[in-house]
């Protein structure tokens, strides 16, 4: 047996040689006692999880991956076998694979552990740990210690010293905070019962820092940043030169926007730990707040280097890319995001994005329609699906048109084809009417699962226009108007249903509501078409508005369309003027004030 153990170490090395970590799969134990122990399966990840996590020469896979691989696998706990192993390596990456079993027995517990290469499958080694049941502890060290002989990895003194650090002599306490980590980590936690558990923790043990430490980031994840930012900075004053409290004061910052005192934190962190790649991680987005991008890069590549599978990185990459004006070339950065976590929307959504933006539209959809595939009521998954339908159909036409453009065009044709081709760049109608179904089903959905999204409504509305459904164009122009009741576009195209089902009547009331809220168009554009016979609106409607101030001459809303009407004609003299009287009717009326400050800053 110990020769065979030695045999397997051997390969395992030559196998590892070439890499810079070693990624390692917890697989959780199986426990084959009573119910009353199941937390301890908790206690063992958490413990491995913590501990190699200071480690650099080590990369713990990470819980949702794992949890991806047992659901491909149908498997979640307990000793795995080889092909298990093999497929745990092929879905996580990782090259060994830790499992096992527990009971108790007597007044211990006891452990049987698997260490499995997950390159071929092959047992590595097995071994018997038994502890008292308030040294689980000393059962993950020698697990660790295990994994270490196992892949040759070096451990500095510091790592050691930081792997050494106990969280807490009581059972008691370290039990009712497993418990809540467990909890925690379900789909759909009971926060209540979390902070229950953590707050048990504590009182069990007054100065357990890492219960203190989590129900600070359980607050934070709350958004009850006073509630996490108390229970950090009391580990600080206790305990100066603990890691974790910094950075959660420091995530704590960023969301406050208080970026000096998040990088202070961060940077305090990597000092006590400087493995910790998600410091750097955050260093990296601040910096990119700051526009300060070839410190942000460096702080990436970093937090790269400590974690190469941490989606996140690559998600701050493509930002960085994007904001130095590089849109195309942030796609494989936000691509290599969703490779790692392709369930995260956040990622597919931003990737969908830029794929649109990059008139890309084909892959657009695809990141749409996984989207909805995950979550069908989506409402910007719906929405932007709508939209890249409809690009994608006219970017298609136009392609086609111009191949036909050029496959036509030889001598003095050229010309006649050129002229030819935007007219030969429409639709098909049966094409045309499919596109519209496909983006009124898009629209509506968007429009369902977010009742005030107003781009949702007007582009549904815009589509029974274009689709000649006047009825319910207009229902939804209107609804869009009373989502947004200051969009000029809405009552356009609102005027406009009217004058294609010929109620002309209705139409001027909607020009006139644009002209009281922004009577410039009508002063660079004072007629209406032929369909109005050209009627010079602004004409009626100027006429209205003066009547209107003649009765009452101190009527804010009148005065204020009066002076815009001035700014439009470029009397800016006598729209100031108008402006400083309602300002000293109404002091703190923002739109004058906002006229006003425009019309000053343009003298200057």
């Amino acid at each position: 047996m110990i020769r065979k153990f030695f045999i397997f170490i051997l390969i395992f090395i030559t196998i590892l040689s070439a890499q810079d970590k070693r990624k390692v799969a917890l697989v959780p134990f199986e426990n084959k006692g009573p119910a009353s122990l199941n937390w301890i399966s908790g206690g063992i990840e958490y413990l491995l999880s913590n501990k190699l996590s200071v480690a650099s020469g080590f990369y713990v896979i990470d819980r949702r991956t794992m949890k991806r691989a047992f659901s491909e696998i149908g498997f979640n706990k307990g000793v795995t076998s080889d092909r298990i192993a093999i497929q745990i390596g092929r879905i996580t990456g990782a090259e060994v694979a830790v499992s096992g079993t527990y009971t108790d027995s007597a007044s211990q517990i006891k452990l049987s552990v698997y260490y499995y290469n997950t390159n071929n499958g092959n047992r590595i080694y097995q071994e018997t740990i038994a502890v008292g049941k308030g040294e689980l502890s000393n059962a993950a060290d020698k697990i660790i210690q295990q994994l270490i002989l196992i892949s040759g990895v070096p451990v500095s003194d510091m790592e050691k010293n930081l792997m050494s650090r106990m969280l807490t002599r009581k059972p008691k306490a370290f039990e009712s905070f497993i418990k809540a980590y467990m909890e925690n980590n379900k789909p759909r936690p009971n926060t209540d019962i979390v902070i229950g558990l953590f707050r048990q923790a504590i009182m069990a043990d007054k100065n357990f820092w890492e219960a203190y430490y989590n129900l600070g980031i359980v607050y934070f994840n709350a958004k009850k940043y006073d509630k996490a930012l108390q229970q950090f900075n009391k580990i600080i004053a206790a305990l100066p030169d603990f890691d974790k409290p910094y950075y959660g004061r420091g995530l704590i910052y960023e969301k406050q926007k208080k970026y000096d005192l998040a990088i202070k934190d961060f940077e305090q962190v990597i000092d006590f730990n400087p493995n910790d790649f998600k410091a750097y991680y955050n260093l990296g987005k601040i910096s990119i707040k700051n526009k300060q991008y070839t410190q942000a890069r460096k702080y990436l590549d970093k937090a790269t280097e400590l974690n190469p599978e941490y989606a996140p990185i690559y998600f701050e990459y493509g930002n960085l890319l994007v904001a130095q004006g590089n849109m195309r070339k942030s796609i494989n950065d936000y691509r290599k995001a969703v490779e790692l976590d392709p369930n995260n929307i956040k990622f597919r959504q931003t990737l969908g994005e830029v794929y649109y933006r990059s008139q890309i539209y084909y892959n657009a959809l695809v990141e749409f329609d996984a989207i909805l595939k995950m979550k069908p009521n989506h409402a910007v998954a719906n929405f932007m699906r709508g939209v890249t339908i409809y690009k994608q159909a006219v970017l298609e036409e136009l392609v086609e048109a111009f191949l036909d453009m050029l496959n036509e065009a030889s001598g003095t044709k050229k010309a006649e084809t050129s002229r030819q081709f935007k007219k030969n760049t429409a639709i098909d109608p049966v094409k045309k009417k499919k596109v519209y179904e496909d983006m009124v089903a898009a629209f509506t959905k968007a429009a369902q699962a977010r009742p005030k999204f107003m781009q949702a409504t007007f582009n549904l509305a815009l589509t029974y226009l274009e689709m000649g459904d006047y009825n319910r164009a207009e229902q939804y122009f209107k609804k869009t108007i009373q989502i947004a009741p200051t969009l000029i576009k809405a009552y356009t195209k609102l005027a406009e249903v009217y004058e294609k089902t010929g109620r002309l009547p209705l139409a001027i009331e909607q020009y006139r509501k644009v002209f009281y809220l922004e009577p410039g168009i009508f002063v660079r554009q004072p007629t209406l078409g032929p369909e109005h016979h050209y009627r010079n609106v602004f004409k009626e409607f100027l006429s209205e508005l003066n009547a209107k101030i003649k009765r009452n001459p101190n009527d804010v809303r009148s005065n204020i369309v009066l002076a815009k009407v001035f700014k439009a004609q470029g009397y800016n003299g006598k729209a100031a003027n108008i402006l400083r009287k309602v300002l000293s009717r109404q002091p703190n009326n923002r739109e004058a004030k906002s006229i006003l400050a425009a019309i000053e800053k343009g003298r200057r």
